[in-house]
């Protein structure tokens, strides 16, 4: 009937050691518990069960980086142990309140906490990233890397975009023992051009917001030209910038069920499906508003655990009714047979030309488990249900090795954000940011001019400012400054960061081993990913 590809995208903010609740650290601990250690143990109980299942997953470098620091791994379990704590004392205080239904729902969290304490203890040995990489060894599992700290690449200079992708897949090959030749681009952020940098770093293959193809959306606007920030520009210029390279594929006929190689280039784009991961993503009709779900945003006074459901997205949080785990499982059930209907609906007589056409949806990782409880439920159950009916599930990687596009399309510049182009990331309320990364490349440029040499002090000193000036690039700052989710925190680590880029690049031109010891090392403590990094890799 048609090919399958469902990606996940594994991402979270740079929060070692940089607070805790509300925001920092605890990021990550709430991952662990709420996403990554559920969707692991699901994902080998497939493969033990022997459910020939596929799946694309991109772990961002940043991500992985966090993922297998000693420092974390020793907090995210006593973060886990802690919420362990907490679903027994409720059990006592609601056993005790004569409390039957909630004192039920906090046993039952003791023993999935619990479960999952051992998961993390015993099964995968705190190496998620390892367990990630056992399930890519075996063929169930794409894994897909990204920019080192998630930049946004089409605001960053050449030589920025060149060392977040070249410093990136060397950490994913790192810590996976794995090559991956895929990419989650950024939030999906393109410019024309950017294929030929994504080629020259060993990237074959990315997926991409439908609304970048020609017809399927207005061109996105190029606010970074409109604001003077030319850089890509520099590097990708106007004339060499094609329209579409192959006279078949017109805006009219782009199609969302095939790939597509980008310009001239042998990089292929992969296009989410729109309407099917609206299934899920819809904020009026996606599965987790569901009523019979858990309701994340409202937690029990005394221990912060989450006893209620969704109950309806007009009722306030005092007006919600309590949750079942056993009727919130019946509707992922329904739901994951929904979801597969729509797939095959979607595929059923769309081979026009006599190839096998692909369906790609995307979807962010945290999704499942920490923000829709269930969701990690209902993917197993799509997983299963598809390797059992007429679609063929298969990871991007397996698909082109099969089916190699056979025409060229110029995607249109932009992103997956508001419009579809770069305002979410660059406005008037961070602006002053981008200005700020420019004078730090310029100074990059100018401590890669002249290195330090023969001196191991400020040799490191140099590795530090590299690894300071890729941590202040992360999307994650202006995207938190622009939904105001985190605006204060966002703008304090930004300005931390470059704070530290310009102490350790004053470090690598004039410092001296015996006075400033104590100062290199307190900022390599802050902030160790990416030890191998290096001057070298932003030679464009």
């Amino acid at each position: 009937m048609g090919t399958f590809v469902l990606a996940l995208h594994s991402h979270l903010p740079y929060a070692r050691g940089a607070g805790r609740w509300p925001h920092g650290e605890e990021w990550v601990h709430e991952a662990v518990l709420g996403t990554y250690l559920p969707l692991l143990v699901l994902l080998h109980d497939l493969r033990d069960a022997g459910v020939p299942y596929r799946i694309v997953i991109g772990l961002t470098p940043i991500l992985i980086e966090q993922l297998a620091d000693h420092d974390i791994n020793v907090r995210t379990l006593e973060y886990i142990d802690d919420q362990v704590v907490r679903a027994e004392k409720d059990h006592r205080r609601f056993t005790e309140a004569g409390d039957r239904a909630h004192a039920e729902l906090a046993e039952f969290y003791v023993g999935s906490y619990s479960r999952l304490r051992e998961a993390y203890r015993t099964r995968f040995a705190h190496d998620l990233v390892g367990a990630f990489a056992d399930l890519a060894k075996t063929g169930q599992v794409e894994i897909l890397t990204s920019a080192a700290t998630h930049g946004y690449l089409p605001l960053l200079d050449r030589s920025s975009v060149e060392a977040q992708l070249r410093i990136g897949r060397r950490s994913s090959r790192r810590l996976t023992d794995i090559d991956p030749t895929g990419i989650w681009l950024p939030e999906c952020a393109y410019a024309p051009g950017l294929e030929k940098t994504l080629a020259a770093n060993g990237i074959t293959h990315f997926f991409t917001d439908a609304a970048l193809l020609p017809g399927h959306a207005r061109p996105a606007g190029d606010i970074r030209r409109r604001r003077g920030q030319s850089e890509l520009g520099r590097w990708a210029p106007q004339e060499e910038r094609v329209q579409v390279t192959d006279a078949s594929t017109t805006s009219s006929d782009v199609e969302l069920l095939r790939p597509y190689y980008v310009a001239d280039s042998d990089v292929v784009a992969i296009a989410r499906h729109e309407r099917v991961s609206s299934q899920v993503w819809s904020a009026f009709t996606g599965y987790p508003g569901d009523a019979q779900y858990r309701e994340f945003h409202r937690k029990d006074t005394t221990s912060g655990l989450r006893y209620w459901r969704v109950t309806s997205v007009h009722k306030g949080l005092g007006e919600k009714e309590e949750y079942s785990p056993d009727r919130a499982a019946e509707r992922a059930r329904d739901h994951a047979r929904h979801f597969v209907q729509v797939v095959r609906d979607e595929l059923s007589g769309r081979s026009s030309d006599g190839r096998d056409p692909l369906l790609a949806v995307t979807f962010d990782s945290e999704l499942f488990g920490h923000w829709w409880f269930e969701g990690v439920d209902w993917l197993g159950l799509v997983l299963r249900e598809l390797t059992e009916s007429d679609v063929r599930v298969a990871t991007a990687a397996e698909y082109l090795e099969r089916e190699p596009p056979n025409a060229r399309v110029a995607l249109s510049e932009g992103s997956w954000g508001k419009n579809n182009d770069h305002s979410t990331w660059l406005n008037e309320g961070t602006a002053w940011m981008w200005d700020e990364l420019g004078r730090l490349a310029r100074d990059m440029d100018g401590l890669r001019a002249n290195p330090p040499r023969n001196d191991p002090f400020r040799e490191r000193a140099a590795r530090q400012a590299v690894r300071e000036l890729l941590l202040a690039q992360s999307s994650d700052w202006p995207f938190l400054v622009t939904t105001g989710q985190a605006a204060d925190y966002a703008v304090e680590r930004f300005r931390s960061h470059a704070h530290r880029f310009h102490r350790a690049a004053a470090l690598a031109r004039d410092g001296d081993a015996t006075e400033d010891e104590v100062e290199l090392r307190s900022l390599e403590l802050a902030d160790n990913p990416f030890p191998d990094a290096g001057l070298a890799d932003f030679k464009s």
